[in-house]
């Protein structure tokens, strides 16, 4: 296996592919899989899986959450929604 930038591999070639997800807990970088030479997809390892949800998290705008949760408008009680259904 290459350890350089990455590993990459044409999706075609099953054999290093299987070959690398078997020694998986032994990588250090993660496998870049393409087709015709464009990247259609990767296979990470545990550690960049982690940065990856890591990263998103520290991207996610959560704030609306709280205000949103609070909104109450047009909302209707479970009760008159209960007797409008037996209407």
């Amino acid at each position: 296996m290459s350890h350089g930038e990455y590993n990459e591999k044409d999706i075609g070639d099953t054999s290093h592919i299987q070959d690398y997800v078997a020694s998986i807990e032994d990588q250090e970088r993660e496998l870049v899989l393409t087709s015709k030479r464009k990247m259609v997809g990767a296979i990470l390892t545990a550690e960049q899986y982690s940065w990856f949800l890591d990263k998103l998290d520290e991207t996610q705008d959560l704030g609306f959450i709280p205000e949103r949760a609070e909104d109450l408008r047009g909302a209707q009680s479970l009760d008159d929604f209960k007797t409008e259904l037996d209407k």
